[in-house]
């Protein structure tokens, strides 16, 4: 049961990493403005934590079937390690993805103040009829 629970709880830090590295590539393609590869890996990014949430679970479950003599000092440090392994994994994509949301508002007003210049000069020159000119 055990074995079976720590190799779960690997499977899933593995995850999280994947997850985490999705997270970094996103930023990287937000700075670069490749909004195509950052909605790419948006969605691999959602198909991971998809994995990851459901990791989590079966391992959650396995945590709870557990009795005390089903596991030793060095599971319980496993187990405290992985807990605190999600909170920084957690904390890390969080913070990641602040800085990307950010970095795309920017993009966004930047995209919105463009168009509405384009805007501005089309109206500016509509009235103006370039068919009589020579």
């Amino acid at each position: 049961m055990t074995n079976e629970l720590f190799e779960n709880i690997q499977e899933h830090l593995s995850m999280l990493d994947l997850a985490v590295h999705c997270t970094e590539k996103i930023n990287i393609f937000a700075k670069s403005e490749d909004l195509d590869r950052v909605i790419s890996e948006t969605e691999n990014r959602d198909r991971i934590v998809n994995i990851v949430g459901t990791l989590q679970k079966t391992v959650e479950d396995q945590i709870n079937r557990l009795s005390p003599g089903d596991i030793d000092q060095d599971g319980i440090l496993v187990l405290k390690a992985w807990f605190h392994d999600l909170g920084v994994w957690s904390e890390r994509m969080i913070e990641i993805d602040r800085e990307t949301i950010e970095l795309l508002g920017q993009q966004k007003e930047s995209t919105t103040q463009e168009i509405s210049l384009i805007f501005k000069n089309k109206e500016m020159f509509k009235g103006y009829n370039h068919q009589s000119k020579k």
